[in-house]
């Protein structure tokens, strides 16, 4: 990150921090790229992915509402609830489409739904840790939306070009388009505000890496898991090769 009383407009800064949250988490890449080719290929699979981001989308909406209630909230925030809500009602949309049937958000219906809240709920410690207690509900409403937008867009990014390469009918643009106008707006606000601490957004930047990749972790061995025959389908195989 730039130096903490670096002066640079905030769209000078964004380029430079994408740049270098791209270049922090491309290792992670290849293992995210792999989940989402094996379970573009599987329909039932993909929908519990897709209704994995929506139930993530929905929590990141009733976040903003739970906290952004005083009687001064203003246009962006309200416009910002508002896409979240809209982003989780298209990827419910797109999830009962991809599995043929409806999903609720219950385990049998979610890829690794423990992980996936827990991804969310410590991003949300972290940034009040960070942050301290003195300060306000605005500003953590602002750096947490930040820092899940950093994700967001890399995820989205890779996940639209795993489409594109498969001949998926779905198409994410619109969603990154929005994320993308999110993520420039934070930094707007943070920079407007002179809330912009860049010692605090690289260390929330870093341990939402740790975070992503507990969660990609937990993404990948239930799709492994999905992959691979119950001990009694192996056995019924067995039985009937034997036969």
């Amino acid at each position: 990150m730039l130096p903490k009383h670096d002066t640079a407009p905030s769209g000078t800064w964004l380029a430079t921090a994408l740049a270098r949250f791209g270049a922090g988490t491309a290792d992670l890449a290849p293992t995210t790229r792999s989940l989402l080719v094996r379970t573009i290929a599987t329909p039932a699979q993909h929908g519990r992915l897709i209704n994995t981001l929506s139930l993530l989308e929905h929590m990141g909406s009733h976040k903003i509402m739970a906290t952004q209630h005083r009687s001064d909230i203003d246009q962006a925030t309200l416009r910002h609830v508002a896409e979240e809500a809209h982003h989780a009602y298209f990827m419910k949309r797109q999830a009962e489409k991809a599995a043929d049937r409806p999903l609720e958000y219950v385990a049998a219906d979610l890829l690794a739904p423990a992980a996936a809240r827990m991804y969310f709920q410590r991003i949300e410690a972290a940034t009040v840790h960070t942050l301290g207690r003195d300060c306000g509900p605005r500003a953590a409403y602002l750096y947490m939306s930040m820092i899940v937008e950093f994700r967001a867009l890399w995820f989205y990014g890779l996940y639209q070009e795993t489409l594109q390469r498969a001949h998926h009918v779905l198409s994410l643009k619109r969603v990154i388009g929005e994320e993308q106008n999110h993520l420039e707006e934070m930094a707007t606000r943070l920079e407007a505000a002179g809330e912009r601490n860049d010692a605090h957004i690289a260390a929330l930047l870093a341990r939402e890496n740790i975070l992503y990749s507990r969660l990609l972790t937990a993404l990948d061995r239930e799709i492994s898991g999905a992959a691979q025959p119950s001990p009694l389908e192996s056995s019924s195989r067995t039985t009937v090769r034997g036969a």
